[in-house]
């Protein structure tokens, strides 16, 4: 937590001088929280990032003369963005809507969640459980675009919901910062949320923001009379098959038959595919595809949950069909976070490009280390249908043997070994009726 109001504190020098900056105030024109900054000593003038979200990692300095963003450290992404948005500043009046859901009584923390990418905004917003459980002392007050309102928690005292596409996210507005500044300078005493870029899975619970109850663990084989996977499908970002090696001769005939590794036909083919293989292993499956998309060109046997635009009840529709859903997959990317949230497992396709992406699209829930290590999967994109099919088969199948072979409760050295034994015994039993594949 950050001292936002009256003075924040910022450590920084100038680049021109190296005499320590003052802090003058703070603006905060967007996405951006930024302290006002002088040099005492030449009398320059500068902003610099407040430590949260990206910014508390890698802070930038921008002269207000020049414009110059000074990158200490070589993320010429978040430098860019700053550089830009400072030098296209505007002063735009902005749809900005106040809810008053609980009286604020104490000093106010403010989370800032504007931003020009889904997932980055979605984040942020988990850190506010922290504040409503664990800082009964502070008023929590967020700052988010319209799409992210169904998901507040109960218990933040104010939503400032500001109409800013995402495509904009990164603009810098004057008007949105006097007009931030002109409330905030209503209380004594505020604080901003350092809120991080990835909160720790202990810090927040799902439900509490979607209003959707995650798929039961506890229950994964009693449904698994019905087997339930969910693909998740994205326009911008396909599966890309590109190992032509893989699989059978027939497979590579299919392949070079009917897709284009690189197109939206292609990647239609490929979760056809899945769909049929998923069927040949597990023919009582519960197959669906959902995200952004046009629906209506799958076969009968998939159920298309797919939507042209998103709202907040196309998103509690998705989240309730993720919920229900033993094992989720699709390509690494903002769209996989809920969808891991409520899923029972994943298996996600990453490309090389985004190896260094690994795991900042999953929300996890905690576990047994090494059951949760089962239960989530990560693959090349360039898996083919019948691999990707056999290996969610395997983790459906598998589950309930990998918790009797490794779970926590199955490995106490004090438990009666009677009451250990008797679930492998069950699992053998199962297996000689054909009832488990080996």
């Amino acid at each position: 937590m950050i001292p936002l109001h009256p003075i924040p504190e910022a450590n920084f020098t100038c680049v021109n001088c190296h005499a320590p900056l003052k802090c003058q105030g703070w603006h905060m024109p967007g996405m951006r929280n930024l302290a006002d900054l002088l040099c005492p000593q030449c009398g320059a003038r500068f902003y610099a990032d407040l430590p949260a979200g990206q910014a508390l990692y890698t802070p930038m300095l921008l002269e207000r003369e020049s414009g110059t963003v000074h990158d200490f450290y070589g993320v010429e992404w978040f430098a860019g963005w700053l550089r830009e948005s400072f030098a296209q500043r505007t002063d735009e009046t902005l749809p900005f809507v106040v809810q008053e859901r609980l009286p604020i009584t104490r000093p106010v923390v403010l989370l800032n969640c504007l931003d020009t990418l889904y997932g980055h905004s979605l984040l942020k917003l988990l850190n506010a459980q922290y504040y409503l459980d664990q800082r009964a002392d502070l008023d929590v007050i967020v700052l988010v675009q319209p799409f992210l309102e169904w998901m507040i928690p109960d218990g933040v005292a104010e939503v400032w919901s500001v109409g800013l596409p995402l495509r904009r996210g990164t603009e810098w507005n004057d008007w949105l910062a006097g007009e931030i500044k002109r409330r905030i300078e209503a209380y004594p005493i505020a604080y901003l949320s350092m809120a991080f870029s990835h909160p720790h899975p202990n810090d927040y619970e799902i439900e509490r923001f979607t209003r959707v109850a995650p798929f039961p663990l506890h229950e994964w084989e009693t449904r698994m009379e019905r087997p339930t996977v969910t693909f998740i499908w994205r326009e911008d970002r396909l599966w890309e098959e590109t190992n032509d090696a893989a699989g059978g001769h027939l497979d590579k005939i299919k392949r070079r038959l009917n897709r284009n590794s690189n197109s939206l036909a292609g990647q239609h083919w490929r979760v056809s595919e899945l769909a049929r293989a998923l069927r040949g292993e597990l023919p009582n499956v519960d197959f669906a595809v959902a995200g952004l998309g046009v629906p209506g060109d799958f076969e009968d046997e998939i159920l298309d949950l797919r939507r042209p635009t998103v709202d907040a009840e196309v998103e509690r529709l998705w989240c309730e069909r993720y919920a229900a859903s033993h094992l989720v997959a699709g390509v690494h990317g903002s769209n996989m976070l809920l969808p891991s949230a409520h899923a029972g497992g994943v298996v996600e396709l990453i490309g090389e490009e985004r190896w260094g992406n690994f795991l900042q699209d999953i929300l996890f829930r905690p576990a047994d280390y090494r059951e949760m290590f089962f239960r989530y999967r990560f693959v090349p994109h360039s898996t083919t249908p019948s691999m990707l099919a056999r290996l969610l088969t395997m983790i459906l199948q598998k589950h309930a043997g990998l918790l009797t072979l490794m779970g926590p409760g199955f490995c106490q050295h004090g438990a009666d070994y009677r009451t250990l034994s008797a679930p492998r015994k069950h699992a053998g039993e199962k297996v000689k009726q054909g009832e488990l594949k080996q």
